[in-house]
């Protein structure tokens, strides 16, 4: 991510570089910053070559244990996210771009808590399946 970050700023298509480490918003140009769950993130803005109007842009990098947590996360709309947590909810779980983790209701609050270590999937289907939610393909995540 550091290369396509630097190569986007030369290229004078990117500015106002934002990382995010827990919060608040950190000013950490062309740096990356790891999270307690493994995801590098990236907010910034990008301008196209000639044009004023700036556009936000996250980029999310995954490790190969949680990225078909981080796919469903980012290729649905709200509405289908809201669905599948509520799903995972009502089975005991919690469900977020990380994992889908045993909830722990020792916390009181009233979805509880999630657990410390999420269940273990190695595909978007999987999830989707064990959730028993119809498998939806990327491009059909909008509802």
């Amino acid at each position: 991510m550091t290369k396509l970050v630097s190569l986007k700023a030369r290229n004078r298509l990117m500015h106002h570089n934002t990382m995010l480490h827990s919060s608040p918003y950190l000013s950490l140009p062309y740096e990356l910053i790891g999270t307690d769950s493994g995801v590098d993130t990236y907010f910034g803005f990008c301008t196209y070559p000639g044009r004023e109007l700036r556009h936000r842009i996250d980029l999310k990098v995954y490790p190969r244990d949680i990225y078909a947590f981080g796919l469903i996360a980012w290729t649905g709309n709200d509405v289908l996210n809201r669905r599948l947590r509520l799903v995972a909810e009502s089975k005991g779980f919690r469900l977020d771009d990380t994992g889908l983790f045993p909830a722990t209701h020792g916390s009181g609050s009233k979805r509880g808590a999630k657990g410390s270590a999420s269940l273990k999937f190695d595909t978007e289907k999987e999830v989707f399946d064990f959730l028993d939610f119809p498998w939806l393909e990327p491009h059909e995540r909008n509802l």
